[in-house]
């Protein structure tokens, strides 16, 4: 008998929950929107997109949204045209019972400036993706200019590791600069450091140090990572007893050599 009560019980629960939830749903979908409410996930230090800027841009005319009933808001949408916006890496819209809409999204995280030999500005996230230059803010990043070639439609979402740029040589010499600046942005050693990337006629990279007046030969992108280690043990031991300013160039083009040029 009590195997019978505890099994009944616990259908009454199940029932009373989705009559509970149900009431909720409608509840909610009857509701009108009141406000809109903007979270930004990530931790990046600076903001390209503010509050104003996604509600104007989701509720142009201030009555597309807010007022209509949330039944009638259509989240897909809303989604589609909050992540065709270049700064944003992903957006989630979801509802609320007191007819607050909530839109939580992640911004793309710069991190170098190109500048094509066109005079063309753009920035490269951490994920290869180009994105246009902000006309909000200005970001400290390295820069790399010189003989850079690609030159990107922004009406289109650009990836330079997507297939599309595979065999593209001038998306190449993006890809490296990726990579060589992603390795800088995460050692604090070399952020404090390099200020520029140079990209030469021989498509090889030149690193323009903030502190000396030194050129560093970086060479190719091959072994990027003893270069660096190469070139930090110069700095830290060569440099420390000689002083930064006696040498004009510093070469790192040859396999685990260091060849320093005196002024």
């Amino acid at each position: 008998m009590n195997k019978y009560l505890i099994i009944g019980f616990w259908v009454l629960v199940s029932v009373y929950f989705f009559v509970v939830l149900g009431f909720v749903g409608a509840r909610q979908e009857k509701s009108l929107c009141t406000s809109i409410n903007v979270i930004v996930k990530d931790t990046l230090k600076y903001r390209f997109v503010e509050k104003d800027d996604l509600i104007r841009l989701i509720d142009p005319d201030e009555g597309k949204v807010m007022g209509k009933p949330m039944e009638d808001l259509n989240i897909s949408i809303l989604e589609r045209t909050i992540n065709n916006q270049p700064y944003i890496k992903s957006a989630q819209v979801f509802k609320s019972i007191n007819g607050e809409l909530n839109i939580e999204i992640t911004q793309r995280n710069p991190i170098i400036r190109i500048i094509n030999k066109n005079d063309l500005g753009f920035y490269i996230d951490n994920e290869g993706e180009l994105l246009p230059l902000s006309k909000k803010i200005s970001l400290r990043l390295p820069i790399a200019n010189g003989y850079i070639q690609f030159e990107p439609d922004f009406d289109s979402s650009v990836n330079i590791f997507s297939d599309e740029y595979k065999n593209d040589e001038s998306a190449k010499i993006l890809r490296d600069l990726s990579t060589l600046a992603n390795f800088i942005n995460n050692n604090d050693f070399w952020q404090a450091q390099i200020q520029q990337i140079f990209v030469n006629k021989e498509k090889e990279f030149e690193l323009i140090p903030l502190v000396g007046a030194q050129i560093i030969l970086f060479g190719k992108i091959d072994n990027y990572k003893d270069k660096f280690r190469n070139l930090e043990a110069t700095y830290k031991r060569g440099f420390l007893y000689k002083g930064w300013n006696k040498y004009k160039k510093i070469n790192l083009k040859y396999e685990n050599q260091v060849i320093c040029e005196k002024k």
